[in-house]
């Protein structure tokens, strides 16, 4: 079945002059790509990469990580992206789990991998430096990697062979990896598209940081189409303002909280955004206000919104335009997260794993082709995580008369902030691990920019001098910054506590939820 690096291929084939990527005034024809992959996969081969090797990255988008993508697979491994915003403990654990092969190191992250150098001596991880200047003591250069490399043929990866581990949060404390094979996340791109109407003629935006899926995504479907993708180092509001105007960008990937910075920017109405005709969003519901802001301020580009996990493949359903209405007939349906994608069965489950009636709440569950193969080396948990063939989200919600779902409520100990997911007790394992927290609980709260922030509710040890300032540096040390708590609540009496002795977390969220339209 067709892989991932078949996309290349094509690409290369029908649209040879096609600007593939712009990077920092840098092109990159499809034609190019052709040619850099096959000798980026060759020098990996070279170096003694096997088959299924994991290549971890850790680095700010770039050029060199679109190629990654395929050169990779080109040779016959498998991507593992590191998320640029860990802490070293936190890296460490997803290089060590993953037992990633090579690990490519761009400039900025050297002082964190240098922390972490002897247990990744010890698991004989190759470090790579992609950085400009001399490669450091005991990494070797991109430059002499490649210097001398031959291309290779593609080793024709493609159906059920593993083509990404995603890590995502756990709700023990510990990340766990989401396999992704080459045919489901072809097939999940496929629905995507019919979610979205992207096209061969777009130009999309790589802005938001694409060690999540959902951004690389968009990276991954400009190869399906041959299309072209503009890549940015970072989110940076007058970057992107910039970028969409002078690229022409089409078609861009944002979480709300983006959008919301783009739309304050004074420097938006010095740009001409006639170009933009797309934004898909997700994470985070889209709030009346911000949808006007930008109705008002956008008003020819379609808003989509597309809902989805990492295990769900990882799109499951979408709001198109036509129903980002803001009164009248249907303006409550801006409250839902849209119609299943094509292809995509969703169905809500009791407790019992029986469909419920139409209206009813329960467990938002999917299945179908482009479902994620499974949690690396977990299988307990992956079983864990069905009902049966069905993969449960974690998420509560119910469908409407017309079948549009709407999300209720979050059964899942986790938090979605600025369209990032951080799992409370992995937060609340890092505050236990402060001398002077006798007891704390972590949930997540309405946040009109981010979606939702991460709150603690903390109890010290009597007579404590720590503040929550001296808690949230704690946190910090341990933590990647998002996932930091951005509020703090120290309280002296005991949490409350269930018959299980398990604290109630609803109770805790429901007084800062009473006046939303949703509880997620």
């Amino acid at each position: 079945m067709t892989g991932l690096t078949q996309l290349l291929e094509r690409a290369a084939l029908v649209n040879p002059r096609g600007i593939a990527s712009h990077f920092q005034g840098r092109d990159t024809t499809w034609a190019d790509m052709r040619i850099e992959v096959p000798k980026l996969a060759g020098a990996l081969a070279a170096a003694g990469l096997q088959p299924g090797d994991r290549v971890a990255i850790l680095s700010a988008n770039s050029d060199f990580y679109f190629q990654y993508f395929f050169a990779v697979p080109w040779a016959g491994g498998v991507i593992t992206p590191v998320n640029a915003r860990l802490s070293a403990p936190e890296a460490l654990y997803w290089l060590q789990d993953s037992g990633s092969r090579f690990l490519f190191v761009d400039t900025p992250f050297i002082g964190l991998v240098e922390s972490i150098r002897t247990p990744l001596r010890e698991q004989d991880t190759t470090l790579v430096f992609i950085g400009d200047g001399p490669a450091p003591d005991g990494y070797v250069g991109l430059r002499d990697l490649l210097a001398g490399a031959a291309p290779i043929p593609d080793a024709g990866r493609g159906g059920d062979d593993l083509f990404a581990i995603y890590y995502t949060g756990g709700t023990t404390g510990r990340s766990k990896g989401v396999m992704l094979a080459h045919g489901p996340l072809l097939v999940n791109m496929m629905q995507w598209l019919l979610g979205t109407r992207v096209t061969p003629a777009d130009r999309l935006l790589l802005g938001a940081p694409v060690f999540p899926m959902g951004a690389a995504l968009n990276g991954l479907i400009a190869a399906l189409l041959a299309a072209g993708v503009v890549i940015l180092p970072r989110f940076d509001t007058g970057l992107v303002l910039r970028s969409i105007a002078e690229q022409r960008v089409t078609k861009a990937a944002l979480v709300p909280a983006m959008i919301d910075s783009l739309l304050a920017s004074p420097e938006i109405r010095h740009w001409d955004l006639d170009s933009l005709k797309c934004i898909s969003y997700g994470g985070a519901p889209m709030p009346e206000a911000l949808l006007r802001r930008a109705l008002d301020l956008l008003p020819q580009t379609r808003f989509v919104q597309i809902y989805g996990q990492t295990e769900g493949g990882p799109n499951i359903s979408s709001l198109g335009h036509a129903q980002h209405v803001l009164s009248g007939p249907g303006s409550q349906r801006l409250r839902s997260a849209g119609q299943p994608l094509p292809g995509v069965d969703v169905a809500i489950l009791d407790e019992t794993g029986h469909r419920c009636p139409q209206g009813e709440r329960g467990e938002i569950c999917v299945r179908g082709p482009g479902i994620s193969p499974g949690y690396w080396n977990r299988p307990d948990e992956w079983a864990a995580a069905h009902h049966g063939e069905w993969l449960r989200t974690g998420d509560v919600g119910y469908f409407d008369e017309d079948g549009y779902l709407y999300i209720v409520d979050r059964l899942k100990d986790m938090i979605v902030t600025g369209g990032v997911n951080v799992y409370s007790v992995e937060v609340e394992n890092a505050l236990h691990a402060h001398s002077d927290v006798v007891e704390c609980a972590v949930i997540g709260v309405p946040d009109a920019h981010w979606g939702e922030r991460v709150h603690a509710i903390v109890r010290l040890v009597p007579g404590a001098g720590c503040t929550a300032q001296a808690l949230a540096a704690h946190g910090r040390t341990l933590l990647a910054d998002n996932k930091c708590p951005r509020s703090i609540d120290l309280v002296t009496e005991p949490l409350p506590r269930t018959g299980a002795n398990k604290i109630p977390k609803q109770q805790l969220r429901a007084p800062f939820w009473r006046e939303q339209a949703r509880n997620v």
